[in-house]
This record gives C-alpha cells, sequence and structure tokens, in this order.
C-alpha cells in the first residue's frame, strides 16, 4: 500500500488567512468560501499530524474521510482526527463555518488521561460527521471563540495553561451535547482491521509503561508482530513500534512534570533499565534531555 503523505500543522496554519493561533499547537480561524479547500491538495489523500474540529454554519464542503464520500451541510460538526485519511474534493462559495486545529502534542498535554478514552476514539473515528441543533452549533461556537480570545492574550504569563483549561471545557461541552444526544452510546460495529487496531490501542493503554516490544502486544492479540504493525501502518500511518514509542513519551511527559519524581525514578516506572537508557531514548524522541524538558 502506498503510504499517505502527512500534513504538519504549520504547512496548514500557513494556508489560512483569517486565524489566531498559539504557537504551532492551537489555532482557531474562519472558513469562508471554497478558498481553504483550493488551497490544500484536493486531488490526493493525505492525513492531517493534528486534530481539527469544523463547525459549517452556511453552505457545503464535500470530501472524502477514510475513502468513504460525505457532504457536509449546515450545522455539521465534523472530527478529523490523525489517523484519518482526507481529501477536500469541492466546496460553495457561500461556505462559512470555524476551525479548531491543536497539535498532537498539545493534545497529548490537555488529556493525559486519554488512554482510557479507546472506545470514543473508535466511535469519533467512524463516526466523523454529527448535524447538531442550530443552538448547540452555536453554544460550540462560542466556546471556540472564547479559545481565540485567550490565544490572542499574549501577556498572560501562564498563557498555555489557560489555553489547555479552555480547550478541555471545549470537549467536555462537546460530550456533554453528544451524550444528550443520545450520540455513541452503542459500540461501533468495527471490522476486523478495526478491532485489531480497538484492541491494540486498550493493551497499549494498559500496559506501555511496562512492556515496550511489539511482540507482547502482538501474541495477546493471537497475531504476528508483522501483521500487527502491517494493520496499525495501514489503518493509522504509524506502525506499532511508533505507537508504543509516542505512548511511552507521552507517559514520561507526565511523569516528568511532577516535580518530586526523579529521572531514575521515571526511568524505573517506565521500565527502562537504567536513567542513560532512558534519557538517550527520550531525546532521541522529544530533542531534550529528561533535565532540559523539566526546565522548559
Amino acid at each position: 500500500m502506498t503510504d499517505i503523505p502527512q500534513i504538519e500543522i504549520d504547512v496548514l496554519n500557513a494556508e489560512i488567512f483569517s486565524r489566531d493561533s498559539f504557537l504551532n499547537d492551537l489555532t482557531v480561524a474562519d472558513i469562508e468560501g471554497r478558498v481553504l479547500v483550493e488551497r490544500i491538495n484536493t486531488v490526493n489523500s493525505f492525513r492531517l499530524n493534528a486534530l481539527i474540529v469544523f463547525l459549517i454554519f452556511e453552505g457545503s464542503l464535500e470530501l472524502d474521510i477514510d475513502f468513504t464520500e460525505y457532504t457536509l451541510g449546515p450545522n455539521t460538526f465534523l472530527t478529523i482526527m490523525p489517523t484519518h485519511i482526507l481529501r477536500f474534493k469541492n466546496a460553495s462559495d457561500s461556505l462559512r463555518g470555524r476551525m479548531l486545529i491543536v497539535s498532537r502534542p498539545f493534545m497529548e498535554q490537555t488529556f493525559p488521561s486519554k488512554r482510557s478514552s479507546n472506545i470514543h476514539y473508535m466511535q469519533i473515528r467512524k463516526n466523523p460527521c454529527v448535524i447538531l441543533q442550530p443552538k448547540d452549533l452555536f453554544f460550540l461556537d462560542k466556546c471556540m471563540q472564547r479559545i481565540r480570545e485567550k490565544i490572542r492574550c499574549r501577556t498572560h504569563f501562564l498563557q498555555r495553561d489557560l489555553l489547555q483549561n479552555n480547550l478541555l471545557e471545549f470537549f467536555i461541552e462537546v460530550a456533554n451535547i453528544m451524550i444528550c444526544r443520545g450520540e455513541f452510546l452503542s459500540p461501533p460495529t468495527l471490522s476486523r482491521k478495526e478491532e485489531l487496531l480497538d484492541k491494540f490501542l486498550q493493551l497499549l493503554f494498559e500496559n506501555c509503561k511496562k512492556e515496550h516490544g511489539v511482540t507482547f502486544y502482538a501474541e495477546k492479540l493471537f497475531i504476528t508482530p508483522q501483521y500487527l504493525s502491517l494493520v496499525l501502518k495501514e489503518m493509522t500511518g504509524k506502525s506499532a513500534n511508533k505507537w508504543i514509542d509516542e505512548s511511552l513519551i507521552v507517559e514520561a511527559k507526565i511523569l516528568l512534570k511532577t516535580p518530586d519524581i526523579t529521572v531514575q525514578r521515571v526511568a524505573d516506572l517506565l521500565n527502562f533499565s537504567d536513567q542513560s537508557t532512558f534519557g538517550k531514548f527520550f531525546k532521541k524522541h522529544v530533542g531534550l534531555s529528561p533535565i532540559e524538558f523539566r526546565k522548559s
């Protein structure tokens, strides 16, 4: 299978005119007509290395998500996850809406408890589009606009914490609306490969601190490590090793944020043979040593 190209958040931000951004971690932008669609690759499929939420107020947007065609109209709430395969096809001149773009690291820092949310992950991945009541869409837009206001608070000493709190509030409100509507209460129907992805994520979130090898997860799923990596690469664009490494980094960052836990203790909790091995692993993936990361 041909690798699906991945677009980074900074490339996407560069194509958006009416936006407010916090570094390349968090963006709130206006959607106006077909301009954005025309500026992003509309010929080939791609993945976005970010989470994107669209609120569609007026007009229409045509796109493929995981090779399934969707036509979005007014009052549509759309979630595009980093694992989705996307292709924009067309948009009406009257298209109006708002979009929220969140980098993967910022999401990981905001939602450290995501390891318990794999069911929600699959539900959203299988059902990216939801039609909302106008009042609910308007309410979510107000929440999104509050995030935008906080992005503009350049002089706030704790701006990152402020934005993370507002982002968490936004998704709590989204969850509340979906629960009230009865959305996502039943488990989605999954293909065999989707079931493997779902079960792998559950195993990973439960065991990544102690189990760093692909073989452990493959044996639990009664498949070969090669097949597991093949399925994950096809479904998410990432190999099993990449998933394991990224989960370890998330756990390491959470632990390193706790001042009274030493780097040696973090290495022990994550089942590394020694502090040096952990330090080399962390620096390879983050670009900073554990101590440098803690100071930053």
